[in-house]
């Protein structure tokens, strides 16, 4: 079911349409000849002047600006609230100022079958049945007014006719136009709720492998150790149970270090610019391993978040790297823009031991993976004595999705 356009939209147009009519009546009332011998039935029992004529015309108006603005209050009455005292004002031109009727009565028909269209659903009977009505007062002025002066006001009521023909097919084409777009919302919503809940799902993917590849493994790896540290004591091997001891501690360090990264990565991911997600994970790096990074970022593009989350990996990939292989306790990540090609650089001061690619969660495969998803490329350079830098370059381009 289509809506209905709010009765305050069209009040202030038509109540500006009606005073433009209540001129023109003004007008006519002023400069129409032997006013006084053609004034409709009234002139029976006595001649208007104009002085009261003028008056009749102003209280008619003003009655029927009073109607247009309390338009809302007495449509929630009832539709016929607002319509039946309009048509009467119509009917009461006729009858006691026949001159001046075809001007008020072409500004109130119009405005009662804009009204009709615009609150009825099925506006057609109603207008069947204002049609009637006008038709029936263009009669009753044609005999009073002889049947040539009749045929010129007909002639101005099937222009005003044709204008609101006109209005009613513009105004169902904007209906017809605000459905589509009210779809087009609808269907942007449920395609944004999609899109969200595979953000979703996707994301708790990558969490319970991020979990698996640290916590799980790292829990499980001290659990073996820790069992086989029991079984040497039963045993009576405590020098060997120690050991295996000391082994599972290592491993339980390790798997809090990387425990706390990845939940450093988790809170990265709601950062809006590279440079605070790094610094987040140069911060994470000092605690956990001691490696004072550096961050300077001298122009990072408007990348999608998505992006912003593959980069981080990469440079948080390359600096376990660096942990990992290196006794440096210092390192540089800079980026700059060139152009369209951002490069971004993680510089270690170690020993240039060239890192092989390799599965795993650090392992350099996955950089080249990564740096692959966001159309870039990846670098390795590594110096023997001097240090290892390794360049990720891609497009500037903005793009939601990998």
């Amino acid at each position: 079911m289509k809506k209905k356009t709010p009765y305050h939209v069209l009040r202030m147009p038509l109540m500006l349409f009606m005073l433009i009519v209540g001129f023109a009546a003004m007008y006519v009332a002023n400069t129409a000849s032997n006013i006084n011998l053609s004034s409709g039935w009234l002139t029976h029992y006595s001649d208007i002047t104009q002085m009261w004529q003028e008056q009749i015309i102003f209280g008619g108006l003003l009655a029927e600006e009073v109607l247009l603005w309390l338009g809302d209050w007495l449509i929630r009455r009832g539709r016929l609230w607002l319509l039946l005292p309009q048509l009467g004002f119509a009917i009461s031109t006729t009858v006691a100022l026949t001159n001046q009727m075809p001007v008020l009565f072409f500004g109130v028909i119009p405005t009662m079958a804009i009204e009709i269209i615009n609150l009825y659903s099925r506006p057609k009977q109603a207008l069947g049945y204002l049609a009637g009505v006008s038709l029936l007062i263009w009669l009753v002025y044609a005999a009073y007014n002889g049947w040539l002066q009749g045929v010129a006001v007909l002639v101005g009521l099937v222009f005003m006719l044709l204008v609101v023909i006109a209005y009613w097919r513009f105004f169902q084409q904007q209906q017809a136009a605000r459905q589509r777009a009210e779809d087009l919302v609808s269907e942007l919503k449920i395609a944004y709720s999609q899109v969200e809940e595979s953000t979703v799902r996707t994301e708790r993917q990558r969490v319970a492998r991020e979990l698996h590849d640290t916590l799980t493994q790292g829990l499980a790896g001290t659990v073996m150790q820790l069992e086989a540290a029991q079984a040497f004591l039963q045993a009576g091997k405590d020098d060997r149970a120690l050991e295996v001891i000391q082994g599972a501690t290592g491993i339980a360090r390790d798997t809090l270090r990387d425990t706390r990264l990845t939940l450093t990565d988790l809170r990265a991911t709601s950062e809006q610019s590279l440079t605070a997600r790094l610094e987040l994970l140069a911060e994470a790096f000092m605690k956990n391993y001691h490696l004072e990074v550096s961050v300077k970022m001298n122009y990072v593009p408007d990348y999608s978040g998505a992006q912003l989350t593959e980069i981080n990996r990469i440079v948080s990939e390359a600096l376990i790297n660096v942990v990992k292989h290196t006794d440096t306790k210092q390192a540089i990540v800079r980026g700059e823009s060139l152009e369209d090609i951002f490069r971004l650089q993680v510089i270690d001061f170690g020993e240039g031991a060239v890192m092989k690619k390799k599965s795993g969660h650090f392992g350099m495969q996955g950089m080249h993976e990564r740096a692959t998803a966001l159309d870039g490329a990846l670098t390795v350079v590594s110096t023997p004595g001097e240090g290892t830098t390794v360049t990720l370059t891609m497009p500037v381009t903005k793009k939601e999705q990998l």
